[in-house]
């Protein structure tokens, strides 16, 4: 073999050696991003939730941007986190419905799915449909069902400044680049159990609100060593996880601040609209009326339990609920019952205020009936009028609303 010919022989051993480690770090990669496609699998013989009853169990957490929102239906759809690439890339929104006792929290407080803005990171736990609901979100096109994910009932949905304070874990700022546009960030305090609990590296730009002493400052004024809470959204990066500060909060007056006017507006939104329950059982009277027991849904602010509380001596309002806490109109469609009993219930389950109360009416409304949902009023809160599309006006109308369109 002449010094040309093994030379040759060399470099073509030295280029399938090279071939054949691509191949297996490529082969590696795949696997690694194709692991990442895998959504949660039901369990075999995995629990399912029925009408009338609260999970035992939190629910199967997800995470991911809020990219659709029904909020008079308390429907929408999340862009789940990255999994490098497979899923982030080729499968649906994950299209979802808030379970009736469902709680959605805002900037630490209490809020409704339309209180929260499009393209915020949210945190969410999710139940397979109830019986009887599972043609609420329709099943998806068979290109889709290998990525679709089947848990799609929500009893919590949460941006990251509520998940993360509600639980104890804060931002500690590490360093801050400005011409780079990064903010390193190591969890403090006590880490949650689902969630970033590592060190992270998130993007900042000219759109990222600063807030300090209840106001707006500048970018400038990140500096390392805070310690801060964050909002976060979508990054380019978001394939890998990675996001964008949509918000950070410096001070505790800041954060104070910001929840207290979050509270301000669940309160009212509230008392307009009525705290919401279902009912537990329905005793019916031989010649009219009936005693009815009602659960009050949970995770409302306490003011609102603590008015009812005040005045159960002058009875409440009810007004006759769909799953989706819409009334049809509630201002006149509402009989008045009186407080015969009130009870508060320690530990109740996720959902659950824990307050039961049993009422008398002299004449009851048709969904005055077990499992079905109701709001409940209080002689403090004025009448108001809503707006015409939150009402329920037909039954065709309950027909279309028990099925989110998909956009």
């Amino acid at each position: 073999m002449t010094h040309r010919t093994r030379r040759a022989a060399v470099l073509l051993f030295v280029g399938a050696c090279a071939i054949s480690l691509s191949a297996v770090g490529q082969e590696k990669k795949d696997t690694k991003a194709k692991k990442g496609t895998v959504p949660p699998v039901p369990v075999a013989n995995e629990p399912r939730l029925k009408p009338g009853t609260f999970p035992t169990e939190p629910g199967t957490y997800l995470s991911g941007e809020l990219i659709v929102v029904d909020p008079i239906n308390r429907r929408g759809g999340l862009r789940i986190d990255g999994d490098a690439g497979g899923r982030y890339n080729n499968g649906p929104l994950h299209y979802f419905a808030l379970l009736p006792y469902a709680t959605v929290w805002y900037n630490g407080a209490p809020a409704e799915l339309r209180d929260v803005p499009l393209g915020t990171h949210v945190h969410g736990y999710f139940h397979l449909p109830p019986v009887g609901e599972e043609q609420t979100i329709l099943p998806l096109p068979a290109e889709y069902q290998r990525l679709a994910v089947k848990h799609n009932h929500a009893v919590a949905l949460e941006d990251d400044f509520s998940y993360y304070q509600r639980r104890g874990q804060s931002w500690k700022v590490l360093s801050v680049d400005l011409k780079k546009g990064k903010l390193d960030v190591a969890p403090t305090g006590k880490l949650v159990k689902d969630g970033i609990t590592e060190k992270a590296t998130f993007d900042i730009d000219t759109v990222t609100r600063v807030w300090n002493n209840r106001r707006l400052v500048d970018l400038a004024d990140l500096a390392a060593g805070q310690v801060v809470q964050l909002n976060l959204g979508w990054s380019q990066g978001a394939r890998d996880k990675e996001f964008t500060v949509s918000d950070v909060w410096l001070d505790d007056a800041s954060r104070a601040f910001a929840t207290e006017l979050q509270r301000r507006r669940h309160v009212r939104y509230q008392q307009q609209r009525w705290v919401p329950g279902w009912i537990d059982s329905v005793e019916l009277f031989d010649f009219g009326g009936a005693e009815i027991t009602i659960t009050l849904f949970g995770n409302m602010d306490p003011s609102l339990y603590a008015d009812l509380k005040a005045t159960k001596d002058t009875g409440f309002w009810v007004a006759a609920a769909e799953n989706t806490l819409r009334t049809w109109f509630h201002r006149a469609d509402r009989k008045v019952g009186k407080v015969l009993e009130w009870k508060e219930i320690e530990n109740p389950p996720p959902g659950s205020s824990g307050i039961q109360m049993k009422l008398k009416f002299a004449e009851v409304l048709e969904g005055y009936r077990a499992g079905r949902c109701v709001r409940v009023k209080c002689e403090r809160w004025a009448f108001v009028t809503m707006p015409p599309e939150e009402r329920v006006k037909s039954l065709d109308d309950v027909k279309r609303s028990a099925t989110l369109t998909l956009p």
